[in-house]
């Protein structure tokens, strides 16, 4: 009895070690894959249609650009206490994993994308995306526009009037994402499971960043 019992609970722990092998293999195949993989990565191509309270900032670089009639309705605008900028943020993400011939690893989709908006280096607004973006393999890039819309009275109420026009004014001209910051952490779908970047990435002008 005594023996049976034995070889029972032998068997038991061989099967056991035996699945246990089995899903650490698993896993770590898993992982394998998973660490093959390169991340996307984003950085901001430009912003356009930049508006302030209706007013096209398009090709204007001061407050000396604006029409008198533009100037007394933003100075008008101002000093009731809102002052509300919008514009089209293009952020450019590209998938840098090259095609697989015997697996299809390599194929992303952007799922979620939480975002803060940074101006100047502060913190205004937050937004995401309404629908998963398909992000194909080979370095191709995708434009993802985001709708921004700042209160910059509310976000800067230590600034002055001329302060906050040439700001939204640097942000229309050439080169103008140099003001603007994003903050996300993206998820992606892969053929191999869900994949959340680990930590919140700073998104910028200069570069293309994956972490």
């Amino acid at each position: 009895m005594k023996k049976s019992l034995f070889s029972f609970v032998a068997i038991t722990a061989i099967f056991a070690a035996g699945v246990a092998a089995l899903l650490n293999l698993n896993s770590c195949a898993t992982l394998n894959a998973l660490a093959g993989l390169t991340r996307a990565e984003f950085k901001l191509q430009d912003a356009v249609n930049v508006s302030l309270m209706g007013v096209n900032l398009s090709g204007k670089h001061s407050v000396s650009d604006l029409s008198v009639m533009d100037g007394i309705n933003l100075l008008s605008n101002f000093k009731s206490g809102k002052f509300p900028l919008t514009f089209t943020l293009n952020v450019a993400a590209r998938n840098p994993n090259k095609p697989d011939p015997k697996a299809n690893l390599s194929g992303f989709s952007l799922t979620e994308f939480p975002y803060k908006l940074l101006l100047d280096g502060k913190e205004t607004i937050t937004g995401g995306i309404g629908s998963a973006v398909s992000l194909p393999n080979g370095g191709q890039t995708v434009i993802i526009p985001l709708q921004a819309s700042v209160d910059l009275k509310h976000f800067f109420a230590d600034k002055g009037y001329e302060e906050l026009v040439n700001l939204a004014m640097a942000i229309s001209g050439q080169g103008g994402v140099s003001h603007v910051q994003l903050k996300a952490q993206p998820k992606l779908s892969t053929p191999i499971g869900a994949m959340t970047y680990p930590k919140e990435l700073t998104i910028v002008s200069t570069e293309f960043r994956s972490n």
